[in-house]
């Protein structure tokens, strides 16, 4: 999966002050210092745009939109608009919705963030310039391009799971345990797949299938404690060891805002919430050279997503490590046959800093560019997850997870087509680093 950033640089400025109109931003209005400023099209993501220029730096070629986006906050009740408040939270103007008395996340006190939960305090609009595209494009459940619920109709079949996530310590036991249920040790929309099922529509942004089959797995048994949360300087992949002091991850995971290299910071293997069962720093990193951000098409070349990386030091001869294994042609024809099995675990977003695993699912077809399709549950977090298959007694990495595409033939029942990276592609560069043999 591409990694995504939860949280945006905002340009906080008060639009509701007590209940009283304002016009919104207005601390920025003339502000036109993006690059992009005065090209004719708007481009602050607060009004819809682009969002190739930070919120308040486009005021020019955002009027209308501005204009727009008044007459909307003036046609709120008076009443909800006294509610709503101002934005003087630090997520304000963030596109989500985070004041909690409107089914925001929480982030906000409430009363603060007034400009992204206007839709959310009616019970909703289409006011975004991508509605009824058939995409929902809300934060969270959607693209996040629009503003929480400004998206209705296209979001209606997945709106149950807004602000919703496995982030409990019990999650998929089978046991709902949110409060007033179980043993009310969840805390409330932390343990989704339990209270509310593990069924999800096709169109949701999260790609399970139809069916969420993720369980969490034990950090304190191999190979599970070889999978560890790589930090970075602004956000986090999934990576494993792969040797003493050496881990692999997807390339992308390495790239920042931009395309800027972004650096990797540490290293938390077996991270279970607030411990893990060993951390290590990152002192260096070996970027596949020809990686590009831009995707071809499955099987078009789609190789060079993969990274290794070099720890500090030794935590592979402490808590075990999983060998990298290269696919044959023997395994190929497997593939093909239908039958070769494979599992995957990582840091999925809304599981956090408790290990998921999907156990068991199927690599659907091998592509001669390095890469193949599967049906392992992975979603945004998982990207570097590693994809293993049990081999002469141990467990082997064959691929590092990277990203999602439309169905591909011949598989049209799968709503989504999940591509990794498989070690054919990086063989060479494994041999280089030690890590094959």
């Amino acid at each position: 999966m591409r990694p995504v950033s939860f949280r945006r640089p905002v340009a906080v400025a008060a639009l509701l002050l007590l209940g009283v109109m304002a016009l919104p931003h207005s601390a920025a209005a003339q502000d036109n210092s993006c690059r992009w400023a005065n090209d004719n099209e708007c481009d602050e993501p607060r009004y819809g745009g682009t969002g190739a220029c930070p919120n308040g730096t486009d005021a020019n070629d955002c009027r209308a939109e501005a204009a727009a986006w008044q007459r909307l906050m003036a046609a709120v009740p008076q009443n909800i608009r006294t509610q709503l408040g101002s934005d003087t939270c630090r997520w304000a103007n963030d596109l989500e919705c985070d004041d909690p008395n409107f089914g925001g996340t929480g982030a906000c006190q409430p009363g603060t963030d007034a400009s992204d939960c206007r839709a959310m305090a009616i019970g909703g609009d289409n006011s975004c310039r991508y509605a009824n595209d058939n995409e929902c494009d809300e934060p969270g459940i959607g693209t996040g391009v629009c503003i929480s619920g400004t998206d209705l109709n296209d979001c209606r079949a997945v709106a149950f799971l807004r602000n919703r996530s496995n982030t409990c310590e019990t999650a998929f036991n089978g046991i709902c345990d949110e409060p007033g249920q179980g043993r009310g040790s969840c805390r409330a929309n932390t343990d989704t797949a339990d209270c509310v099922s593990r069924d999800r529509p096709t169109t949701a942004r999260d790609h399970f299938f139809g069916h969420d089959d993720r369980t969490l797995v034990d950090v304190t048994q191999m190979p599970w404690r070889a999978v560890g949360l790589l930090t970075m300087e602004d956000g986090s992949c999934t990576a494993t060891l792969i040797g003493p002091r050496l881990i692999a991850t997807a390339a992308h995971c390495m790239q920042g805002e931009g395309g800027a290299p972004a650096k990797a910071v540490s290293f938390r293997a077996g991270a279970w919430g607030d411990s893990e069962q060993g951390r290590a720093a990152v002192v260096s990193a070996v970027v596949a050279p020809n990686y590009s951000a831009r995707s071809a098409p499955p099987g078009g070349g789609n190789g060079d997503d993969w990274a290794i990386l070099t720890l500090d030091r030794d935590l592979g001869l402490e808590l075990g490590y999983v060998r990298p294994y290269v696919l044959d042609k023997d395994d190929i024809t497997a593939i093909r046959a239908g039958n070769f099995l494979v599992s995957q675990a990582g840091y999925s977003w809304d599981t956090g800093s408790f290990l998921s695993g999907h156990m068991n699912c199927t690599v659907l077809n091998a592509y001669p560019d390095g890469s193949f399709i599967h049906t392992c549950d992975t979603t945004r977090g998982d990207s570097g997850s590693p994809i293993m298959v049990f081999r002469n007694g141990e467990w082997r990495l064959i691929a590092v997870d990277s990203q999602f595409f439309d169905p591909q033939p011949p598989f049209p029942q799968m709503s989504s087509s999940h591509l990794a990276v498989d070690t054919r592609a990086f063989a060479d560069a494994l041999r280089r680093a030690g890590a094959l043999d």
